[in-house]
């Protein structure tokens, strides 16, 4: 078991065969699910539990993610995910995760940002002091670098298109956050995804995508100067002409 820090909330988790991708790796969706039920079980034991917030109206939903990995786990492989609040501001939850290995090596690291809101109305809420006090905070950015703005496209070469399904829909009766990381990645080619994997996803969510909705993801790729691959992505629903999400990938040589 890896240290536990003060105010801070550990998870431990077996990588399944079904969790992971053609290199018998956890799929970056599969992380950022391991992140995800983390970030749910320190709220259900803070006593902010989904029931409790949904009888209130309240909710959390994930505005930012930046996530950073060495290598993804491979199958049979235990992982120890521990999770912290850095910081609260105003409407805003800052999360931050370590992912370490059985030995105890740090191979991935993310930061978070949250929007606590009503759920009817969709409307930021000042996060009350009965929300936030139990969690504690642990003042440690677990990525200093934290957040950079992400640039559109100007030229997208590579497209992918997407509908939105039963099985995208979350407790919010929107497309989950991870399928946003699905689709991104699928507008990236199958060759790069067989030589390298996304050392690096930053994303910013910008609109919900909603059931039955059309979604075109695209990519475009960007010249890095340390020789690795990097995309920027964008995800729109054209019929209702809104723009999803802004990403950036970099991808490291396997």
């Amino acid at each position: 078991m890896i240290q536990l820090l003060f105010n801070t909330y550990q998870r431990s988790y077996e990588v399944h065969y079904y969790e992971t991708n053609f290199m018998l790796e956890a799929s970056p969706v599969t992380v950022l699910g391991y992140l995800e039920e983390t970030a749910t079980w320190h709220s259900e034991t803070a006593g902010n539990s989904i029931a409790s917030l949904n009888a209130a109206g309240r909710g959390w939903v994930v505005y930012r993610y930046h996530l950073q990995v060495s290598r993804y786990p491979r199958w049979q492989e235990n992982i120890t995910v521990t999770t912290w609040v850095e910081r609260f501001q105003r409407c805003f939850a800052y999360r931050n995760f370590y992912i370490h290995d059985a030995g105890g090596n740090l191979v991935g690291r993310a930061a978070s940002v949250w929007i606590f809101l009503d759920i009817a109305s969709k409307k930021p809420l000042r996060i009350p002091p009965a929300v936030s006090a139990p969690y504690g905070l642990y003042p440690e950015a677990a990525i200093p670098a934290g957040f950079s703005e992400l640039p559109t496209l100007e030229s997208p070469s590579i497209t992918a298109a997407f509908t939105v399904g039963a099985a995208d829909m979350d407790i919010n009766h929107h497309a989950n956050n991870k399928r946003y990381i699905n689709w991104l990645l699928e507008s990236v080619p199958l060759e790069v995804h067989r030589q390298a994997f996304p050392a690096t996803i930053e994303i910013v969510y910008k609109k919900d995508a909603r059931y039955r909705d059309h979604i075109l993801s695209e990519s475009q790729e960007l010249k890095a100067g340390d020789g690795s691959r990097c995309y920027l992505h964008r995800l729109t629903c054209p019929e209702k002409e809104l723009e999803l999400a802004l990403a950036r990938t970099t991808w490291q040589e396997r």
